[in-house]
């Protein structure tokens, strides 16, 4: 018959291996794993294939891993004591982002301003019903527009529907998304810390455990997508965190959730930019011109396996996270301009990365040793050259060859084309 000091003991080490975030953790891992295993039976809806512009996976996978996050997160959730109120009020807010993610996942035919809809306006249900919402920024001509309550819930839903689909955008490497977040997740769980609010620190923890429980199916193999229902949900967690952490503490900078998110920003805004600057391409086209998408042709022929290659990429991006979340944590209880001047160097880090590896993936060395005729032609450029990009919501097809150097005009061929055309009229005489 065990003693009282037995069954105290066990009691312990059962509520030590069932807390809501191993749960959330075992639930996330088992349902992935099972989405994985059962792929025959729903392939033909989940599975995200091979063809399209942004696509540098092999095979097959499927795209539902936000459905195995979703659950390792209900899960632990429901078994969640300190905070549980909060975490539903942000598992509500999340519904409609989650749900037109899903339906995207599912069918491929949602609309780009559907899903951005979508998510804004889960950032508004998210400020109208937690009364978390980005009112000031310390900054006088900004606070007397955004003080209104009416600005300041909408401008927070623009907010948080800005940072889901830059999640969404970044979600193109194995494990570059969900380790993204992990990283941002974690600065914010260890200021909440420092500030005593544990409340918040469990529902981080909880959210940190769902996403690794999905990470180790998705990588470095990538056997499972997060898709677009589980970037939109991460990404809408993480930015709602970002503003409830100022909006629950005063000492807190009201624009530290900009320098933690800053680097899937940056990424989204140069898109934009990117974008916007080729003529007759619309924001929504789809390229491969992404950081992540240019570090994995940057890496080819230094690495064989593509798999390998295309997570390795990953662990090379992780960096610009990884510096944005140490820096938010330094500079949490610094003034506004401070933080925002850290979020502009992250903004100049990020441009020159993205500079230094569009020169490694667009102009390769030429090989030495060759005739004249051939020096002057351009270096061999990546498959991503030319890229015939189907725009699968309006149906037009765009040429991307004009895209060797998005950062600036492609002259280097006019006196191409001369000596070119001097080398043929010396054939002829």
């Amino acid at each position: 018959m065990p003693t009282r000091v037995g069954i105290i003991h066990e009691d312990r080490l059962a509520g030590m291996w069932l807390t809501p975030e191993v749960i959330s953790f075992s639930g996330s891992l088992l349902a992935c794993w099972l989405l994985v295993r059962t792929g025959q039976l729903h392939g033909h809806l989940t599975h995200d294939l091979t063809d399209g512009a942004q696509k540098i996976h092999e095979g097959a996978v499927p795209r539902i891993g936000g459905i195995g996050l979703a659950s390792g997160l209900i899960l632990g959730g429901a078994t969640l004591g300190h905070g549980a109120a909060l975490w539903w009020i942000f598992a509500l807010g999340a519904l409609p982002a989650f749900a037109a993610g899903l339906w995207e996942d599912l069918t491929k035919t949602v609309p780009v301003r559907v899903r951005l809809t979508a998510t804004i306006a889960a950032g508004v249900l998210f400020a109208e019903v937690t009364g978390y919402s980005l009112h000031h920024l310390d900054l006088w001509p900004i606070d007397s527009i955004i003080g209104l309550p009416v600005v300041a819930i909408g401008f927070t839903g623009l907010a948080i529907g800005g940072v889901a689909n830059a999640m969404n955008i970044i979600d193109g490497c194995n494990g570059l998304a969900g380790g993204t977040g992990l990283i941002l997740l974690a600065a914010m769980g260890c200021i909440s810390a420092v500030e005593h609010d544990y409340a918040l620190v469990s529902l981080i923890l909880l959210t940190m455990a769902g996403v690794m429980g999905f990470l180790l199916i998705n990588f470095p193999h990538g056997r499972i997508f997060l898709g677009d229902a589980g970037a939109y949900a991460l990404g809408f967690l993480v930015a709602a965190f970002a503003i409830a952490l100022p909006a629950r503490h005063a000492d807190v900078s009201p624009a530290i959730g900009l320098l933690v998110v800053i680097y899937p920003v940056s990424e989204t805004l140069y898109s934009v930019v990117r974008r916007l600057s080729k003529a007759r391409t619309a924001v929504s086209q789809p390229d491969r011109l992404h950081l992540h998408s240019l570090t994995f042709e940057a890496l080819k022929g230094r690495i064989d396996n593509p798999v390998f290659r295309n997570s390795l990429s990953s662990v090379f991006i992780w960096a610009l996270p990884l510096l944005s979340a140490l820096m938010s944590f330094a500079l949490a209880w610094s003034s506004v301009t401070v933080v925002l001047l850290a979020a502009a160097a992250n903004v100049l880090l990020y441009r020159l990365a993205y500079a230094q590896v569009l020169r490694l993936t667009h102009h390769p060395r030429a090989p030495r040793g060759k005739a004249f005729n051939a020096a002057l032609m351009p270096a061999p450029m990546p498959s991503l050259e030319i890229v015939a990009a189907e725009d699968s919501y309006s149906g037009r097809r765009t040429n991307a060859k004009r895209d060797r150097h998005p950062s600036r005009p492609n002259v280097r061929y006019v006196p191409l084309a001369l000596s070119k055309a001097s080398l043929w009229l010396g054939q002829l005489r």
